[in-house]
């Protein structure tokens, strides 16, 4: 009987966590790692049983994937609609700054708001900063935030794979 309760307990705890750490991919947190954190401290906590070193390994990678797709996701799009290492840099430093300032602003998605903004901003004033028009350094500006914006719905959807990959493994 303690068994089967410690076992449930353990289960909604890891899920817990999982949900816990997608929601902290809103804020700007990285949810992914934390989602490999929760199952390494489940598999630990049943002596890797049933999420094991395998799978551990296979949920890093997949957090890695997803941090660098959103990582270069902004700076991609703004560059293949005016290539120029400037707009590259402009777009990932603005995305960074943006939120960064952006956090303390609507508590949770003032990050997201904020890198979003960034990212516009960004490659908006390095396309301006090169001489290019109005209207190409808004153009390259929405191709940031677009691609921002892609960014973090693939680093979702890869975080939501790895909760299925952990609820598979657990179960």
């Amino acid at each position: 009987m303690l068994d089967a309760v410690l076992y449930v307990g353990g289960l909604v705890l890891l899920f817990a966590g999982c949900l816990l750490a997608m929601c902290s991919l809103v804020i700007g947190l990285p949810g992914t790692f934390a989602i490999v954190a929760v199952a390494l401290l489940y598999a630990w906590a049943t002596g890797f049983v049933a999420v094991q070193w395998s799978t551990i390994g296979w949920l890093l990678l997949l957090a890695v994937v997803g941090e660098g797709i959103e990582l270069v996701s902004s700076s991609a799009a703004a560059a293949g609609t005016r290539p120029s290492r400037r707009v590259t840099i402009g777009a990932l430093a603005g995305a960074l700054i943006g939120g960064i300032v952006g956090t303390p602003i609507l508590f949770g998605i003032g990050s997201l708001l904020g890198a979003l903004a960034g990212a516009f901003a960004g490659a908006a004033l390095a396309v301006r900063s090169e001489g290019g028009s109005l209207e190409d350094s808004v153009t390259t500006g929405f191709a940031a935030l677009k691609g921002r914006f892609l960014g973090f719905v693939a680093k979702a959807a890869i975080a939501a794979v790895m909760v299925v990959v952990v609820a598979v493994a657990a179960l």
